[in-house]
């Protein structure tokens, strides 16, 4: 039966490594904002009736309410708009590749405003996946890295990542008074309220098809609300440290869709620097053997 999880989590990952590509569709025909309200508009007229289907409420706590406001900005607005203007100027795979960051991210944040430690693997892993995102950055070429001379969207993509980091901790402290499916809900309500001003004096679309209607509904409700569901599920049957290695499958699946979609090749650059990030990664979200005896015979101890 765990295998079924797994699965799920898989299908989570390809959804989510789907969603770079799908996005690619999108960036020639509004602009990032314009895409971001779209997206997380079609995203909660679906994650509503979930909601209510779950929880039988709509409304959080008073107390949740700054957190999830903080959510809506940074996991709302500034990804998705760093995510697309990350698109319009570097390729899908980058994007993709440069995502397997969030993790690092993640923790980077919470060291600094959370006062969470790190470990010497854990700064192990991060050295070893940044050493990876430059090379991908400076193209192989690390000179280019002493002359400042970078793609514009790889760096986009960095401040996308960033974003996600103060999103993620946003959402430790919103999740202490409510779900996760409540709390994408009101991250999603919280962005799009705070996307209107700007999107009001131009809020066009141009000369849109049918690749980017079924673009639209790819990363509104498969990479938003499908990829959350199954997210959830997976978290919740095999646990967090498990799931996230999953995450690791995302830069994976974003290259094979872009090669499949979008003709893009990756470059043995791209390989080498895949590789690092994925191990670096890799090494910085599982436990060391010490650690997962530690606990067992911690828990061995309370038992």
């Amino acid at each position: 039966m765990q295998w079924m999880f797994y699965a799920l989590l898989l299908c989570t990952s390809l959804l989510w490594g789907g969603n770079f590509v799908a996005g690619k569709f999108l960036v020639g025909h509004a602009g990032p904002l314009v895409l971001t309200e779209m997206r997380w508009v079609v995203a909660l007229i679906c994650l509503a009736p979930l909601v209510w289907f779950r929880e039988r409420k709509l409304l959080p706590p008073r107390a949740a309410l700054w957190p999830l406001f903080w959510m809506g900005v940074t996991g709302v607005v500034l990804f998705n708009w760093f995510m697309f203007m990350a698109l319009e100027r570097t390729s899908a795979g980058n994007v993709g590749l440069l995502s397997a960051l969030n993790p690092v991210s993640i923790a980077v944040v919470s060291f600094f405003l959370l006062r969470e430690k790190m470990s010497p693997r854990q700064l192990t892993g991060m050295i070893i996946s940044l050493t990876g995102v430059l090379v991908v950055i400076s193209r192989g070429h690390f000179a280019t890295l002493l002359q400042l001379k970078f793609n514009v969207g790889d760096l986009f993509m960095l401040g996308a990542v960033a974003s996600w980091g103060f999103y993620s901790v946003a959402g430790k402290k919103a999740m202490q008074y409510v779900s996760p499916y409540m709390s994408t809900l009101w991250a999603g309500v919280f962005g799009s309220l705070i996307l209107v001003p700007f999107i009001l004096p131009s809020p066009a679309i141009t000369a849109p098809d049918t690749a980017f209607w079924i673009a639209t509904a790819y990363v509104s409700i498969g990479a938003t609300v499908i990829a959350m569901l199954f997210w959830n599920i997976g978290v919740q049957k095999v646990g967090g440290t498990k799931s996230g290695i999953f995450l690791n499958f995302n830069p994976i699946f974003t290259a094979i869709l872009s090669f499949l979609f979008l003709g893009e090749r990756m470059t043995a650059v791209q390989l080498i620097g895949t590789i690092l990030v994925i191990s670096g990664v890799y090494l910085f979200t599982t436990l060391s053997a010490q650690t997962r005896a530690a606990m067992r015979t911690k828990a061995g101890e309370v038992r």
